[in-house]
């Protein structure tokens, strides 16, 4: 005799139990759109600095430091090597032909010599050192940029496979896994990217240094030349004190800017001597060119030879353009990616911009902003590759 089984009815809430968590899902989905709108990156405010678009007139000056030297000099040398016994007169005395000036015996400017030979040695030692210690940063640099695109093609491996289980309908991955492994891609792929534009910036880091390695070593080797000239030479320098000129050095990477007759504006820290460029150096030295300055304006009672000044050279002056202020690696003459804020500075969209003269904090805005737009100028090379961001 056959018994018949009660047929077992299965509720709807466990037959359906994903429904609920779809709906979750995409509720949460939703309302993270409406909060972001198109932004997929989000930056903190304070961690932002911005400027506002101007127009009017922009002032093209390259900024340089040097020293003022005599236009006329006269080198006094001695008949035979000696020390000086006794001096008649002080430096920044006046004096007049056939006037005693100093007394000599033996000369001790050797041992002046032996010790700036030691010191210029120690310096290129040094020099040597630092330069080591930057290239083994960078090697670590290099290194995480692999293990972090290793990383980065792991994950991808990983949402792939699932992304084919997805596509042939397989239970085996949740949404709420592919959503991560998403996710998880995407974070690897930006640090990679962030990986790498360190190691750029390291690169940059690295020739800078060694750039202003080499001009403290010129320093201490010129110093090392002067005193080696001066064994058995010359024991004093007689110069027009009230004639001066200014030699600067500037940056090989601006000199094509500089042309000859251009205003420079010398500052000896208490005054500003106004000038024009007379000579410029055809021949670069540890990464700098040497420009002389005709000053013209009536030099104040703190100008003397060997004085420390700056110097800011007018370019060019355009009457009326889009200008910024600088923003963090924004070349001139280039076009870049700049971050202009909108809806009530609640976001921010990136925007082509054609940049195009620089002066010492402003670029100019050839096209793609206008008059009062604000962008953001600090560092934003963590997120290049979002076009837009939101602002927390």
């Amino acid at each position: 005799m056959d018994i018949q089984r009660e047929k077992k009815i299965i509720p709807l809430w466990r037959k359906y139990w994903y429904v609920p968590v779809v709906l979750m899902l995409a509720f949460a989905t939703y309302k993270l759109k409406s909060v972001m709108g198109d932004a997929s990156f989000i930056v903190k405010q304070n961690e932002l600095v911005t400027a506002v678009v101007e127009q009017g007139r922009f002032q093209v000056n390259v900024r340089a430091t040097g020293v003022l030297k005599p236009v006329y000099i006269r080198w006094v040398s001695a008949q035979v090597s000696g020390r000086v016994e006794q001096a008649f007169v002080k430096a920044g005395a006046h004096v007049i032909k056939g006037q005693m000036l100093m007394q000599l015996s033996n000369p001790e400017l050797h041992r002046e010599l032996e010790k700036a030979r030691w010191e210029f040695e120690a310096k290129k030692a040094e020099n040597h050192a630092a330069y080591i210690a930057l290239e083994s940063q960078l090697l670590d640099l290099e290194n995480s940029v692999v293990e972090a695109d290793y990383s980065y093609q792991i994950s991808k491996l990983k949402l792939d496979a699932e992304t084919q289980l997805i596509a042939q309908k397989n239970a085996t991955v949740l949404a709420l896994d592919y959503q991560h492994s998403q996710l998880t891609v995407k974070q690897q792929n930006q640090y990679w990217l962030s990986q790498k534009q360190k190691v750029e910036k390291m690169k940059a880091s690295l020739l800078a240094s060694k750039t202003a390695q080499q001009a403290r070593s010129g320093l201490v080797e010129n110093n090392y030349q002067r005193i080696k000239d001066q064994v058995g030479g010359s024991v004093a320098l007689i110069a027009d004190q009230r004639s001066l000129f200014a030699e600067l050095q500037v940056q090989e990477n601006k000199v094509s800017d500089i042309a000859l007759g251009q205003a420079v504006i010398v500052d000896t820290r208490s005054n500003k001597i106004f000038g024009k460029v007379i000579r410029i150096d055809p021949a670069v030295n540890t990464g700098m060119v040497q420009i002389d300055v005709q000053l013209n304006s009536e030099l104040p009672n703190d100008a003397r030879p060997d004085l420390t000044v700056d110097g800011l050279i007018e370019v060019s002056d355009i009457a009326d353009t889009l200008y910024v202020k600088r923003p963090v690696f924004a070349p001139r003459y280039s076009d870049a990616g700049l971050y202009k804020l909108i809806n009530d500075k609640k976001f921010a969209q990136k925007k082509k911009v054609k940049l195009g003269q620089s002066s010492v904090n402003q670029i100019q805005i050839l096209s793609g902003l206008a008059v009062g737009d604000e962008i953001i100028i600090s560092d934003t090379t963590s997120w290049q590759e979002h076009q837009e961001v939101m602002i927390n």
